[in-house]
Protein backbone atom coordinates (compact mmCIF):
# COMPACT_ATOMS: atom_id res chain seq x y z
CA UNK A 1 0.00 0.00 0.00
CA UNK A 2 1.13 3.52 -0.79
CA UNK A 3 1.16 6.64 1.35
CA UNK A 4 -2.25 7.75 0.03
CA UNK A 5 -4.04 4.54 0.99
CA UNK A 6 -2.47 4.44 4.43
CA UNK A 7 -3.22 8.12 5.06
CA UNK A 8 -6.86 7.60 4.08
CA UNK A 9 -7.24 4.61 6.40
CA UNK A 10 -5.86 6.54 9.37
CA UNK A 11 -8.99 8.70 9.19
CA UNK A 12 -11.12 5.74 10.28
CA UNK A 13 -12.19 6.11 13.89
CA UNK A 14 -10.95 3.28 16.11
CA UNK A 15 -8.31 2.08 13.66
CA UNK A 16 -5.09 2.42 15.65
CA UNK A 17 -1.50 1.86 14.61
CA UNK A 18 -1.40 -1.79 15.76
CA UNK A 19 -4.34 -2.79 13.56
CA UNK A 20 -3.07 -0.58 10.76
CA UNK A 21 0.16 -2.58 10.79
CA UNK A 22 -1.82 -5.82 10.57
CA UNK A 23 -3.68 -4.51 7.53
CA UNK A 24 -0.53 -3.20 5.86
CA UNK A 25 1.32 -6.48 6.39
CA UNK A 26 -1.63 -8.52 5.13
CA UNK A 27 -1.99 -6.35 2.03
CA UNK A 28 1.72 -6.68 1.35
CA UNK A 29 1.55 -10.48 1.56
CA UNK A 30 -1.50 -10.61 -0.76
CA UNK A 31 -0.34 -7.89 -3.20
CA UNK A 32 -3.29 -5.70 -2.31
CA UNK A 33 -2.50 -2.13 -3.31
CA UNK A 34 -5.76 -0.18 -3.64
CA UNK A 35 -8.68 0.67 -1.38
CA UNK A 36 -11.04 -0.98 -3.85
CA UNK A 37 -9.16 -4.26 -3.45
CA UNK A 38 -9.20 -3.86 0.32
CA UNK A 39 -12.97 -3.33 0.34
CA UNK A 40 -13.47 -6.64 -1.45
CA UNK A 41 -11.63 -8.95 0.95
CA UNK A 42 -12.74 -10.54 4.24
CA UNK A 43 -11.32 -8.08 6.76
CA UNK A 44 -12.34 -10.28 9.70
CA UNK A 45 -9.26 -12.35 8.85
CA UNK A 46 -7.21 -9.35 9.98
CA UNK A 47 -9.21 -7.39 12.57
CA UNK A 48 -12.32 -7.96 14.72
CA UNK A 49 -15.77 -7.77 13.13
CA UNK A 50 -16.69 -4.40 14.66
CA UNK A 51 -13.61 -2.74 13.24
CA UNK A 52 -14.00 -4.56 9.94
CA UNK A 53 -17.54 -3.21 9.64
CA UNK A 54 -16.29 0.30 10.36
CA UNK A 55 -13.75 -0.02 7.56
CA UNK A 56 -16.36 -1.36 5.13
CA UNK A 57 -18.68 1.52 6.01
CA UNK A 58 -15.94 4.08 5.50
CA UNK A 59 -14.97 2.60 2.13
CA UNK A 60 -18.61 2.20 1.03
CA UNK A 61 -18.56 5.58 -0.65
CA UNK A 62 -16.99 7.18 -3.68
CA UNK A 63 -13.46 5.88 -3.24
CA UNK A 64 -12.18 8.28 -5.87
CA UNK A 65 -13.34 11.15 -3.66
CA UNK A 66 -11.26 9.74 -0.82
CA UNK A 67 -8.21 9.77 -3.08
CA UNK A 68 -8.95 13.29 -4.31
CA UNK A 69 -9.38 14.59 -0.76
CA UNK A 70 -6.16 13.07 0.54
CA UNK A 71 -4.22 14.45 -2.43
CA UNK A 72 -5.53 17.93 -1.65
CA UNK A 73 -4.74 17.48 2.03
CA UNK A 74 -1.14 16.35 1.42
CA UNK A 75 -0.65 19.19 -1.06
CA UNK A 76 -1.87 21.67 1.54
CA UNK A 77 0.54 20.24 4.10
CA UNK A 78 3.37 20.59 1.59
CA UNK A 79 2.49 24.24 1.02
CA UNK A 80 3.07 24.75 4.75
CA UNK A 81 6.42 22.98 4.64
CA UNK A 82 5.10 19.70 6.07
CA UNK A 83 5.94 16.38 4.45
CA UNK A 84 4.65 12.89 5.21
CA UNK A 85 6.06 9.39 4.86
CA UNK A 86 4.49 6.03 5.67
CA UNK A 87 5.94 2.90 7.21
CA UNK A 88 5.95 1.39 3.70
CA UNK A 89 8.18 4.19 2.40
CA UNK A 90 11.87 3.54 1.68
CA UNK A 91 12.73 6.68 3.65
CA UNK A 92 11.07 5.31 6.78
CA UNK A 93 13.88 4.42 9.22
CA UNK A 94 14.50 0.70 9.55
CA UNK A 95 15.36 0.96 13.23
CA UNK A 96 11.99 2.57 13.98
CA UNK A 97 10.11 0.09 11.81
CA UNK A 98 11.65 -2.66 13.93
CA UNK A 99 10.59 -1.07 17.23
CA UNK A 100 7.51 -1.71 19.34
CA UNK A 101 4.31 -0.24 17.88
CA UNK A 102 5.95 1.97 15.24
CA UNK A 103 3.85 4.87 13.90
CA UNK A 104 2.44 4.14 10.46
CA UNK A 105 2.77 7.77 9.39
CA UNK A 106 5.38 10.40 10.19
CA UNK A 107 4.79 14.07 9.46
CA UNK A 108 7.93 16.15 9.21
CA UNK A 109 9.63 19.48 8.61
CA UNK A 110 13.27 19.68 7.64
CA UNK A 111 15.88 17.16 6.54
CA UNK A 112 14.11 13.80 6.27
CA UNK A 113 17.42 12.10 5.37
CA UNK A 114 18.49 12.33 9.02
CA UNK A 115 16.21 9.39 9.77
CA UNK A 116 18.79 7.06 8.22
CA UNK A 117 21.61 8.36 10.47
CA UNK A 118 22.88 6.66 13.62
CA UNK A 119 20.70 8.29 16.27
CA UNK A 120 21.04 8.57 20.04
CA UNK A 121 18.20 9.75 22.29
CA UNK A 122 19.17 12.20 25.05
CA UNK A 123 16.41 12.80 27.56
CA UNK A 124 15.68 13.96 31.08
CA UNK A 125 13.73 16.19 33.41
CA UNK A 126 12.37 19.64 32.61
CA UNK A 127 13.67 20.78 36.00
CA UNK A 128 17.34 20.03 35.54
CA UNK A 129 20.14 21.07 37.88
CA UNK A 130 23.32 22.89 36.89
CA UNK A 131 25.21 19.62 37.32
CA UNK A 132 22.72 17.92 35.01
CA UNK A 133 23.18 20.67 32.44
CA UNK A 134 26.96 20.28 32.57
CA UNK A 135 26.81 16.49 32.16
CA UNK A 136 24.28 16.75 29.33
CA UNK A 137 26.33 19.34 27.48
CA UNK A 138 29.58 17.41 27.77
CA UNK A 139 27.97 14.09 26.76
CA UNK A 140 26.13 15.56 23.78
CA UNK A 141 29.35 17.22 22.60
CA UNK A 142 31.05 13.82 22.75
CA UNK A 143 28.23 12.13 20.81
CA UNK A 144 28.19 14.82 18.13
CA UNK A 145 31.97 14.55 17.76
CA UNK A 146 31.41 10.86 17.02
CA UNK A 147 28.86 11.65 14.29
CA UNK A 148 25.71 10.64 16.11
CA UNK A 149 22.46 12.47 15.39
CA UNK A 150 20.84 13.63 18.63
CA UNK A 151 17.16 12.80 19.18
CA UNK A 152 15.15 14.57 21.86
CA UNK A 153 11.70 15.97 22.55
CA UNK A 154 12.11 19.78 22.47
CA UNK A 155 10.84 20.03 26.06
CA UNK A 156 12.32 22.49 28.51
CA UNK A 157 15.30 21.34 30.53
CA UNK A 158 17.44 18.43 29.35
CA UNK A 159 15.80 18.18 25.90
CA UNK A 160 16.35 21.86 25.22
CA UNK A 161 19.98 21.66 26.36
CA UNK A 162 20.54 18.64 24.10
CA UNK A 163 19.19 20.35 20.98
CA UNK A 164 21.00 23.64 21.63
CA UNK A 165 24.31 21.94 22.37
CA UNK A 166 24.03 19.95 19.15
CA UNK A 167 23.43 23.10 17.11
CA UNK A 168 26.33 24.87 18.81
CA UNK A 169 28.57 21.96 17.81
CA UNK A 170 27.30 22.05 14.21
CA UNK A 171 25.72 18.65 14.70
CA UNK A 172 22.39 17.28 13.49
CA UNK A 173 19.37 16.88 15.73
CA UNK A 174 15.85 15.49 15.47
CA UNK A 175 13.02 16.80 17.65
CA UNK A 176 10.15 14.38 18.18
CA UNK A 177 7.02 16.45 18.79
CA UNK A 178 3.46 15.85 19.99
CA UNK A 179 2.25 18.00 17.05
CA UNK A 180 4.14 19.06 13.94
CA UNK A 181 2.30 22.35 13.41
CA UNK A 182 1.89 23.55 17.01
CA UNK A 183 5.19 23.71 18.84
CA UNK A 184 5.00 22.56 22.46
CA UNK A 185 6.12 24.28 24.58
CA UNK A 186 5.55 27.54 22.72
CA UNK A 187 8.68 28.98 24.35
CA UNK A 188 10.76 26.66 22.14
CA UNK A 189 9.19 27.76 18.87
CA UNK A 190 12.37 29.59 17.86
CA UNK A 191 14.49 26.57 18.79
CA UNK A 192 12.33 24.41 16.53
CA UNK A 193 12.91 26.85 13.68
CA UNK A 194 16.65 26.93 14.40
CA UNK A 195 16.74 23.13 14.16
CA UNK A 196 15.12 23.18 10.71
CA UNK A 197 17.24 26.12 9.51
CA UNK A 198 20.42 24.25 10.47
CA UNK A 199 19.68 21.02 8.64
CA UNK A 200 17.78 19.33 11.45
CA UNK A 201 14.39 17.64 11.52
CA UNK A 202 11.05 17.90 13.31
CA UNK A 203 8.76 14.85 13.29
CA UNK A 204 5.40 13.81 14.73
CA UNK A 205 2.96 10.97 14.19
CA UNK A 206 -0.02 13.29 14.70
CA UNK A 207 -1.54 14.81 11.59
CA UNK A 208 -1.57 18.63 11.32
CA UNK A 209 -4.53 20.45 12.87
CA UNK A 210 -4.89 17.83 15.62
CA UNK A 211 -5.67 18.95 19.16
CA UNK A 212 -3.00 18.67 21.82
CA UNK A 213 -3.43 16.05 24.58
CA UNK A 214 -0.90 15.26 27.29
CA UNK A 215 -1.09 11.56 26.32
CA UNK A 216 0.70 12.50 23.09
CA UNK A 217 3.83 13.19 25.15
CA UNK A 218 3.95 9.56 26.28
CA UNK A 219 3.31 8.30 22.74
CA UNK A 220 6.08 10.60 21.52
CA UNK A 221 8.55 8.99 23.93
CA UNK A 222 8.39 5.59 22.21
CA UNK A 223 9.39 7.22 18.92
CA UNK A 224 12.47 8.77 20.53
CA UNK A 225 13.67 5.40 21.81
CA UNK A 226 12.52 3.59 18.67
CA UNK A 227 14.66 5.81 16.45
CA UNK A 228 17.76 5.45 18.57
CA UNK A 229 20.54 2.93 19.03
CA UNK A 230 20.65 3.89 22.71
CA UNK A 231 19.11 6.25 25.25
CA UNK A 232 21.05 8.56 27.55
CA UNK A 233 19.04 9.63 30.60
CA UNK A 234 20.68 12.48 32.52
CA UNK A 235 18.26 13.40 35.31
CA UNK A 236 14.78 12.09 36.10
CA UNK A 237 12.56 11.38 39.07
CA UNK A 238 11.39 7.81 39.63
CA UNK A 239 8.06 8.61 37.94
CA UNK A 240 9.39 11.11 35.42
CA UNK A 241 8.24 11.08 31.82
CA UNK A 242 11.75 10.11 30.71
CA UNK A 243 11.17 6.67 32.18
CA UNK A 244 8.73 5.88 29.33
CA UNK A 245 11.41 6.18 26.66
CA UNK A 246 13.87 4.43 28.96
CA UNK A 247 11.59 1.43 29.46
CA UNK A 248 10.84 1.25 25.74
CA UNK A 249 14.57 1.14 24.98
CA UNK A 250 15.05 -1.68 27.49
CA UNK A 251 12.23 -3.67 25.88
CA UNK A 252 14.05 -3.34 22.57
CA UNK A 253 17.31 -4.56 24.16
CA UNK A 254 18.98 -1.27 23.35
CA UNK A 255 21.40 0.12 25.92
CA UNK A 256 20.45 2.81 28.42
CA UNK A 257 23.23 5.02 29.75
CA UNK A 258 23.08 7.13 32.89
CA UNK A 259 25.70 9.31 34.57
CA UNK A 260 27.50 7.55 37.40
CA UNK A 261 25.89 9.73 40.06
CA UNK A 262 27.58 7.70 42.83
CA UNK A 263 30.86 9.29 41.76
CA UNK A 264 29.38 12.73 42.47
CA UNK A 265 28.80 14.51 45.78
CA UNK A 266 26.40 13.11 48.35
CA UNK A 267 24.09 16.14 48.36
CA UNK A 268 23.50 15.78 44.63
CA UNK A 269 22.63 12.10 45.05
CA UNK A 270 19.74 13.03 47.38
CA UNK A 271 17.89 15.22 44.88
CA UNK A 272 14.51 14.22 43.47
CA UNK A 273 15.84 14.66 39.94
CA UNK A 274 18.27 11.81 40.61
CA UNK A 275 15.85 9.22 42.02
CA UNK A 276 15.17 7.64 38.63
CA UNK A 277 18.87 7.51 37.79
CA UNK A 278 19.68 5.76 41.08
CA UNK A 279 16.90 3.23 40.41
CA UNK A 280 18.22 2.42 36.94
CA UNK A 281 21.75 1.96 38.23
CA UNK A 282 20.74 -0.01 41.35
CA UNK A 283 18.57 -2.41 39.34
CA UNK A 284 21.33 -2.80 36.74
CA UNK A 285 19.05 -1.55 33.97
CA UNK A 286 21.45 1.16 32.90
CA UNK A 287 25.14 1.47 32.17
CA UNK A 288 26.62 4.06 34.51
CA UNK A 289 29.35 6.15 32.91
CA UNK A 290 31.77 9.02 33.46
CA UNK A 291 33.88 10.95 30.98
CA UNK A 292 36.50 8.24 31.44
CA UNK A 293 34.03 5.73 29.94
CA UNK A 294 33.70 7.35 26.52
CA UNK A 295 35.78 4.76 24.66
CA UNK A 296 33.73 1.89 26.09
CA UNK A 297 30.50 3.69 25.17
CA UNK A 298 31.58 3.78 21.51
CA UNK A 299 32.43 0.09 21.67
CA UNK A 300 28.99 -0.75 23.09
CA UNK A 301 27.18 1.40 20.53
CA UNK A 302 29.07 -0.22 17.67
CA UNK A 303 27.79 -3.62 18.81
CA UNK A 304 24.18 -2.59 19.30
CA UNK A 305 22.00 -4.96 17.30
CA UNK A 306 18.54 -4.30 15.90
CA UNK A 307 15.62 -6.60 16.47
CA UNK A 308 13.80 -8.64 13.84
CA UNK A 309 11.49 -6.52 11.74
CA UNK A 310 7.80 -6.39 12.60
CA UNK A 311 7.00 -5.14 9.10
Amino acid sequence: MRLKEIAILTNIKGLGSANMLKIINYCKSKNIETLQQLAEIDLTKIVNKKLADSIYTYLDTNIQNLYNNIELTLKKYAQNGIGCISIADEKYPTILRESTNPPVLLYYKGNINLLTNDCIATIGTRENTLIGEKITTKTVEFLVENNFTIVSGLAKGIDEISHKTTLQQNGKTIAVLPLIDKIYPASNKQLAQDIVDNGGLLISEMKPNSNFHSSQLVKRDRIQSGLSKAVFVFETSINGGSMHATNDSLKLNRPVFTPDIYSLNYEYQQLKQIEGIKHLIDTKKSIAYTSNSYDSIITILSKTNQQKSLF
